[in-house]
């Protein structure tokens, strides 16, 4: 531990007020920051790549990761809080798009359900028992099962160590009138709660979406199959990295594994769980069923589950088919005895997510033959039908989150997320997530502007502005590296929110998006070549996740990272991994399906097909 000499006291500024910090000289302005529970966006995990961590330095002694001292002579000076070092007192102003939000708008909903009979896989049955007596000694529990099976329940049940320590005060609290709660579990049924008197009414049940970005938690009745209420946010392992490789190498340590887990279960599922029920005013222990959909990685870090061995040749999880777990042992705050059900998965990048996109979609039951698109933090896509299916992830990254773009950031409030560029003027408008002024640029307003600029005239095939067309609509822009690409600013200074620095795309921010969306667009080729099929063979494309239903369907074809196809075909089917969790929750019957559908996908690794590269970059151009 530092001695009280070696520490130093830190102010920072944020957009509602202040925080203070004590921390050793010589920490990270990122450590610093932590340390008065203030959380920056580090997506890159410290490497200094993503820019989600910058802050203005005000007053102090700093010094960069080599010990340069940083000059504050012409007054504030953005720096990367990961990568600079407080060296005495000091004060920085955090600007908004630093900060990693506990609560976030997601989408929550989904616009295309296949037809479902209400029956969960969970149900409540109301007991009235004669109480004991001295010449019948027969236990509670017994009782409960003698009583379940005169009503044609079932009479041999196996019991949770749960439901064996509500039963006794349950039983005398209700004088023998209780509601027993079963659940089948891992293909048997077993005795989950005892509660006293009739609580058939109140059941409850819970479908989570766990995406690497975000999460999503809608409460279901399950006596009607009703969304009650959904709560969304961050998933707060951003706090430490954001993609998926990261995390994969966070997890290394057994230290990081726990950190990872305690992130997406206590800062994230528990805390969506805490609102819901305090909105609705139901206890926590209503909640008798969770059921969750999410890609193999996050799966894999919910249950602490080392997720080494996704990362790595041959790619392999622990499980495709994980069982349904007790809530207890994966840490929820719901009932104890609840069962989570986990949708399978088909490959280490193809996980449960994609399944839930499937079966809530409908592809793997039509004749004709569709696409699934689900852009993400990745994106994964599926071309076939019910005779045949092919899947392959395309490692695009994080580019349309706004990872590693100048001015890039998540869709959240103060992000530019649709832009209009005048073809005659090359002006350029647009509008603010949240209203007020802009902060950044997320990745619908980036797709929108290449797909405009393009078509506009004002760049070329590859992706480099046409300067004798722009005129001085382009220009070299200054970068905090030193560097001056050619860039157009979307917003000057004066017209953000923290009116320091221009709003711009850089000719380096366009390649990283063409790389994107040229590896998403040769996957499609890749996929429809297995299959045996071309575009326009396509009946229906579905796009999944909340960022397909923001973009521009014109735009994104214009960039090329769509199929060029009447636009008729696209359907969103919104959020698809929270539609299939919901669907498994309500219905048992989906949980069958769901395991059919995760099994049938012939899984392509891009790398080892000879045409990919040829594919991809070809795909790096405009069209």
């Amino acid at each position: 531990m530092a001695s009280e000499k070696s520490m130093i006291t830190g102010v920072l500024e944020l957009p509602d007020g202040q925080a203070v910090c004590r921390v050793a000289a010589g920490a990270r302005l990122t450590e610093a920051a932590e340390a008065a529970g203030v959380v920056l966006d580090v997506s890159c995990g410290g490497a200094g790549t993503c820019g989600g961590c910058a802050v203005d330095l005000i007053a102090g002694a700093f010094a960069d990761m080599q010990g340069r001292p940083l000059a504050l002579d012409a007054g504030p000076r953005r720096v990367l809080g990961c990568r600079t070092r407080a060296l005495g007192d000091f004060r920085v102003r955090v600007p908004s798009h630093s900060l990693v939000k506990a609560d976030e708008k997601v989408l929550v909903d989904f616009d295309h359900l296949p037809a479902w009979v209400l029956g969960p896989a969970v149900r409540k049955q109301r007991l009235v028992m004669a109480p004991p007596v001295l010449t019948d000694q027969a236990g509670d529990i017994e009782r409960i099962r003698e009583a379940m099976g005169e009503r044609g329940g079932e009479e041999h049940l196996d019991c949770t160590l749960a439901a064996l320590r509500e039963a006794p005060l349950a039983c005398r609290q209700g004088n023998y009138d209780v509601t027993a709660t079963v659940s089948q579990i891992n293909g048997k049924a077993d005795l989950t709660r005892i509660e006293p008197g009739d609580t058939t009414g109140r059941l409850f049940g819970v479908a989570i979406d766990i995406g690497t970005t975000t999460v999503v938690s809608s409460l279901v009745d399950l006596t009607t199959g009703r969304i009650v209420d959904s709560a969304s946010s961050y998933n707060q392992q951003v706090r430490r990295v954001n993609d998926v490789a990261g995390r994969i190498t966070a997890a290394s340590t057994p230290e990081g594994l726990e950190e990872l887990r305690r992130l997406v279960v206590n800062a994230t599922i528990n805390r969506q769980i805490g609102l819901l029920v305090a909105r609705e005013g139901i206890a926590a222990e209503d909640i008798a069923r969770v059921s969750i959909a999410g890609n193999t990685v996050m799966t894999h870090l919910l249950l602490g589950i080392d997720p080494a061995h996704l990362g790595a040749v041959p790619f392999q999880s622990a499980s495709n088919k994980p069982p349904s777990l007790p809530a207890a042992a994966v840490g929820l705050a719901v009932h104890p005895a609840a069962a989570v059900d986990l949708a399978p998965s088909r490959a280490a990048y193809i996980g449960g997510d994609i399944t839930a996109d499937l079966v809530a979609c409908g592809l793997a039951e039509r004749a004709a033959t569709s696409l699934l698109v689900d852009i993400g933090t990745n994106a994964e896509i599926v071309v076939g039908n019910r005779d045949r299916m092919v899947a392959c992830a395309a490692p695009a990254g994080p580019a349309f989150e706004g990872q590693s773009v100048s001015c890039g950031m998540r869709a959240s409030d103060g992000a530019i997320d649709t832009l209009r560029i005048d073809p005659a003027t090359f002006d350029c408008t647009w509008t603010v997530l949240g209203g007020g002024a802009p902060v950044g640029l997320c990745g619908s307003a980036l797709i929108s502007f290449i797909g405009q600029a393009w078509r506009a005239g004002l760049l070329t095939a590859a992706g480099r502005f046409d300067r004798d067309a722009a005129g001085d609509r382009v220009e070299r822009i200054a970068m905090p590296d030193g560097s001056e690409p050619w860039g157009y600013v979307i917003a000057a200074a004066e017209r953000t929110d923290d009116k320091l620095a221009p709003i711009v795309i850089t000719e380096a921010d366009i390649a990283i998006l063409l790389q994107a969306k040229g590896v998403i667009y040769a996957g499609i080729q890749i996929a429809l070549k297995h299959l045996g099929k071309r575009l326009e063979d396509l009946d229906t494309i579905y796009l999944a996740g909340g960022f397909a239903r923001h973009i521009d369907l014109p735009d994104a074809v214009a960039l090329g990272l769509l199929p060029d196809v009447p636009l008729e075909r696209f359907r969103f089917i919104g959020n698809g991994s929270l539609a299939g969790a919901y669907l498994r929750l309500i219905d048992t019957t989906f949980a069958g399906a769901m395991a059919r559908v995760a099994a049938r996908p012939e899984v392509i690794e891009l790398n080892l097909d000879p045409e990919f590269e040829d594919a991809y970059m070809m795909a790096m151009f405009l069209p």
